[in-house]
């Protein structure tokens, strides 16, 4: 697309001129760990569970009311 001369118009794929695009300052915060040991042990191990396990937890918890 063309834009008249001047204008440099918006880029399509979001973000400013400088390529900000609108992150906070400084590097991520990474997500804070959980102080329950037993849920710093889940959380560890998540991303070697297989897709049953991990389904299996998540039904647990919703069962349990606190997946609202």
């Amino acid at each position: 697309m063309r834009f008249p001369s001047g204008n440099a118009g918006v880029s399509e794929s979001g973000g400013s001129k400088s390529g900000n695009k609108g992150g906070g300052f400084g590097p991520p915060t990474p997500p804070a760990k959980p102080t329950d040991p037993e849920l710093a042990a889940v959380v560890a191990a998540w991303p070697d569970l297989p897709p049953a396990i991990r389904a299996g937890v998540l039904a647990l918890v919703k069962a349990a009311g606190a997946g609202k």
